[in-house]
C-alpha cells in the first residue's frame, strides 16, 4: 500500500525499482511527485522510495505544528515499518535539512547522506521570509506568493520547469504549507547537529541557487565531518527538477553499489 501509518502519522510513499534503497525526500510546496524524472533514473539501479513529508502531498495533515526534527522521526518510524534497518538519503531544500537530521539523530538508519540546496541555519533573513510568507499564504492562499517564491528558486534559464511546477505549487493545503515554512524557518540547527551526522555525505549546490547558493553549501560541507562538495553548474534551488539527469549520475557515483 502507498500509505504507512507509523502510529503518528500517515505517510503517502512510492517505492519501486531494484537494489539498495534509497529514500527521495522534497523541498518545500513539493512532495514525492517531485521526484519521478530523477527516480527513472535510479530505478535500474535503486530500490527507490519517495516520500510525502507529513504535511505535503497525500500525507497527513497533522493539526498545529510541523517541526523539522519531527520529520526526521517520522522517517525513521517510516523505515521500521517498511523493515528497513539501513537506507542511503537524497534530500533537496527541506528534504536535505531532514535527511541531516535524520542522519544525526538516527545514525545507524543512515548508510551514505546526499544534500542539495541547503543551509546550515536559518537564522536572519531566511527565517524571517519564510514567516513572511507564511502568514501572507495563511491571509491570502498559494497564489499570493507563486510568482515571487518560483521566480527565486527558478533561474530565467529553467522558465519552462518553473511554468510546469507552477499549478504544482498552487495546489498546496494553504494552512500546511504555513506550518512546513514555520517548522523550517524555526529549525534552530546548531553545530552539534552537523557534527552527529555520521554518514558518508556530499554536499550539492546550484550554481544559479538564489536562496541558498553555493557558499551556503561549503558551509555544512565543513560542517559535517568528512563531507564532500560539489557544485551543479546548471542548477538553480532544486536541481532534481531543474538538471534531474546531471544529479541522479552524481548520485549513482556518490552511493555506489550499495
Amino acid at each position: 500500500m502507498p500509505w504507512t501509518d507509523t502510529g503518528a502519522v500517515s505517510l503517502f510513499h512510492t517505492d519501486a525499482g531494484n537494489g539498495p534503497p534509497v529514500l527521495l525526500l522534497h523541498e518545500l510546496g513539493g512532495s514525492s511527485a517531485s521526484w519521478p524524472a530523477v527516480s527513472a533514473l535510479l530505478m535500474p539501479h535503486r530500490r527507490v522510495i519517495a516520500v510525502d513529508l507529513a504535511g505535503a502531498g497525500l500525507s497527513e495533515k497533522p493539526v498545529g505544528a510541523l517541526p523539522v526534527r519531527r520529520h526526521a522521526d517520522d522517517l525513521a518510524a517510516l523505515l521500521d515499518a517498511l523493515g528497513i534497518a539501513r537506507i542511503d538519503v537524497l534530500g533537496s531544500a527541506l528534504g536535505s535539512v531532514v535527511g541531516a537530521l535524520l542522519a544525526g539523530r538516527h545514525p545507524d538508519r543512515v548508510r551514505r547522506l546526499m544534500v542539495c540546496a541547503v543551509a546550515k541555519d536559518m537564522a536572519g533573513t531566511t527565517a524571517t521570509y519564510l514567516e513572511q510568507r507564511a502568514e501572507k499564504v495563511r491571509a491570502e492562499g498559494m497564489r499570493a506568493v507563486a510568482d515571487t517564491s518560483l521566480a527565486n528558486a527558478f533561474p530565467d534559464s529553467h522558465a519552462a520547469a518553473r511554468a510546469a511546477y507552477r499549478p504544482i505549487y498552487l495546489a498546496n493545503d494553504p494552512a500546511a504549507y504555513a506550518e512546513l515554512s514555520i517548522g523550517l524557518a524555526r529549525a534552530d540547527l546548531t553545530d552539534a547537529d552537523w557534527r552527529a551526522v555520521r554518514a558518508r555525505t556530499l554536499v550539492c549546490s546550484g550554481a544559479h541557487d538564489f536562496i541558498w547558493p553555493p557558499e551556503s553549501g561549503r558551509e555544512v560541507a565543513a560542517a559535517i565531518p568528512d563531507a564532500r562538495f560539489q557544485v551543479l553548474t546548471d542548477a538553480g534551488h532544486f536541481p532534481h527538477l531543474q538538471t534531474p539527469e546531471d544529479l541522479a549520475r552524481i548520485a549513482l557515483d556518490f552511493l555506489g553499489a550499495g
